[in-house]
C-alpha cells in the first residue's frame, strides 16, 4: 500500500505531494513518513491525506490545521468556504440563499 503526502508551505499552502510506499512510512506512520521525506528531499512541512477523503487536497489550496481540512483554492470573486459543506459558495448563490443539499 502507498500513503499520500501534501507538501505545505510556510502559510499550510499545498504546494506539491508525493506518495510514499508503506515501507517507508512503518505501515501508514504519518510521524515516519515525514521523517523519511524530511530526510529525503530536506522539506520539513508536510501532512498525510487520504486522496479518496481530502479531495480538497489541491497543489494552490490549503490545509486548514484547525479543522483538520484540505480546502480547494479559493476562486475569485468573493466566494466564501462553507465549512459545513466545505465548498466555496459564490456571491450569488449567497444572495440567493442557496446552499448545497
Amino acid at each position: 500500500m502507498n500513503y499520500s503526502f501534501a507538501k505545505l508551505d510556510d502559510s499550510n499552502l499545498v504546494i506539491g505531494g508525493v506518495v510514499v510506499s508503506d515501507t517507508d512510512c512503518n505501515n501508514g506512520d504519518e510521524a515516519t513518513g515525514i521523517t523519511f521525506l524530511t530526510n529525503l528531499t530536506g522539506w520539513s512541512k508536510w501532512k498525510m491525506y487520504d486522496p479518496m477523503v481530502d479531495r480538497g487536497m489541491t497543489v494552490g489550496g490549503s490545509y486548514d490545521p484547525a479543522d483538520g481540512d484540505f480546502n480547494p483554492q479559493h476562486p475569485s470573486g468573493g466566494h466564501v468556504w462553507n465549512t459545513t459543506h466545505k465548498i466555496w459558495i459564490s456571491p450569488e448563490d449567497q444572495a440567493a440563499g442557496k446552499l448545497p443539499e
